[in-house]
């Protein structure tokens, strides 16, 4: 009715009778364009009928008009094209405005986020030259200004925006929002929003922590109790140590504040977070710094602080240039000077009435380790003695890896007896320490009897060694009758310990 009604085609006697006097409005109108958008996926035609429409007597371009267009453009991708038609008057600011935040509602509504970026990039200009007017006092419309009422839905669906893109993990949408906020958005994210990007970059890495981080400082001087669970300080400290989107001093501020934040320190913080800390220092130009870290360590879990889980910093200490391939004549050329220099500062911080416990002495040990300094390393532990400090299951670990690579399978088990001595409890490293030295030895008896004691200590045994187990029994040829039994008994180790874990 509506297309022969524009074609001024009128309806006959018997149409009248049945649907009356066809008057067009703009309610009319608004169902047939629904229908119209129903039928087609190009914007410019339904563009061109909305222009028509404004022209012709007795229909009016109504909001609801405006909400059919949006719906149409949203499903269809062609959000730019609508506002660059000319339809919306930019000149009246309250109505623009009013279709900006209900086009980038409609985009979250679908999670058309693509869209909603699009909006906000070609629009910025004009858009942030109204939030930028003059606020309007007591939520009353001024002149062009827009209301309390909406720069509030403003800033709800910037937040909404940021939320829904954390969720969806579209890190690139999100990036070019919060740059356009940077530069034009005084106003930071809610709070809450602010934590959630800081929570969910910090534990994917990514390069948005530091505006995140920004954020969060931000509410935190203007009074804001910021406090982190220990999950969300252990992603900050990982994942700002080696991002090198973010500056040095930067990566440095963000540790000390996240450690600031988890003090005091008692044993309730987690070891992995020790170990973090560690690392921001270990990548810091003061790594030194590090052995504060292992002093609270100690204090907190006695007996617990693994140099295995320090590598950073033990190799900061050993002075090795882990860029260097190993048969390059440089890549020890300055592991003895830095030991010197490490042990000198270790002996200082004595002098100056720090404390200097077990874990400091075993770092350098396993840093003599990897500087293939085998002499030095013994001479580390002796400095135990002189310390009244008494070594740990960790300082014997050390020492037997360091023998072992060393082909020192005799110091090796007096070790591991001299452990037992002290009824130390054996770690995983340490029973497969003795085992790699067994098989190195091809001793079958030695491997059974190291088997069964991870059988009987409940230790876990990694699937490499599993490997090398059975490598070593597909090679290994059987010297006297007995030794058939070992190996079966082996064998049915192996299948124990797989099926345990």
């Amino acid at each position: 009715l509506y297309e022969r009604w524009k074609q001024n085609d009128s309806l006959s006697l018997k149409e009248k009778e049945l649907y009356g006097e066809f008057a067009p409005s703009t309610a009319i109108f608004n169902h047939y364009l629904r229908a119209k958008c129903h039928c087609t996926k190009d914007i410019d035609e339904v563009v061109r009928l909305v222009t028509e429409a404004k022209e012709r007597d007795g229909v009016f371009v109504s909001s609801k008009t405006f909400s059919v267009l949006i719906g149409f453009s949203v499903r269809h991708g062609a959000m730019g094209k609508l506002f660059s038609s000319g339809l919306i008057d930019k000149t009246d600011r309250r109505a623009y405005f009013e279709y900006f935040l209900r086009s980038v509602s409609t985009c979250l509504y679908h999670q058309k986020l693509r869209q909603a970026i699009v909006l906000f990039e070609r629009e910025q200009d004009h858009v942030f030259a109204i939030l930028g007017s003059g606020k309007a006092e007591g939520g009353e419309e001024g002149n062009g200004v827009i209301t309390r009422q909406k720069r509030q839905q403003y800033e709800k669906l910037k937040n909404e925006f940021v939320l829904i893109a954390l969720g969806l993990e579209a890190w690139g949408a999100l990036g070019k929002l919060l740059s356009i906020l940077e530069q034009r958005d005084g106003e930071p994210l809610r709070f809450e929003t602010a934590c959630e990007l800081v929570t969910r970059s910090a534990h994917r890495g990514h390069m948005l922590l530091k505006k995140g981080m920004k954020m969060l400082w931000q509410h935190e001087a203007r009074g804001e109790d910021v406090k982190l669970d220990y999950g969300t300080a252990y992603y900050l400290l990982a994942n700002t140590t080696g991002n090198r989107s973010i500056h040095y001093y930067s990566r440095v501020k963000i540790a000390d504040w996240v450690w600031d934040k988890v003090s005091p320190l008692d044993d309730g913080v987690p070891l992995a977070l020790f170990y973090a800390r560690l690392n921001s220092h270990s990548q810091g130009k003061d790594f030194l710094k590090s052995f504060d870290v292992l002093e609270h360590l100690d204090r907190c879990h006695p007996g617990r602080a693994d140099p295995y889980q320090m590598q950073m910093l033990t190799t900061k200490l050993s002075g090795l240039k882990i860029d260097l391939k190993n048969d390059d004549p440089l890549k020890y050329a300055d592991c003895a000077s830095t030991l010197d220099d490490a042990y000198a500062k270790l002996l200082a911080r004595r002098g100056e009435g720090k404390g200097v416990t077990t874990s400091c002495v075993n770092a350098l040990i396993a840093a003599c380790g990897k500087a293939k300094e085998m002499g030095r390393a013994f001479e580390t532990f002796e400095v135990l003695g002189e310390l009244d400090l008494e070594p740990d299951i960790h300082t014997y670990t050390l020492l037997m890896d360091i023998c072992l690579t060393n082909r020192r399978f005799d110091a090796v088990l007096k070790m591991a007896e001299e452990i037992e001595a002290r009824n130390m409890v054996f770690t995983a490293r340490t029973g497969q320490l003795l085992v790699l030295t067994a098989l190195k030895m091809r001793d079958i008896y030695l491997v059974n009897d190291f088997l069964k004691m991870y059988a009987k200590r409940e230790m876990m045994m990694t699937e490499r060694l599993m490997e090398q187990i059975e490598y070593f029994l597909g090679r290994y040829e059987e010297k006297q009758e007995d030794e058939k039994f070992e190996i079966e008994e082996i064998l049915e180790s192996i299948d124990d310990l797989t099926a345990a874990e």
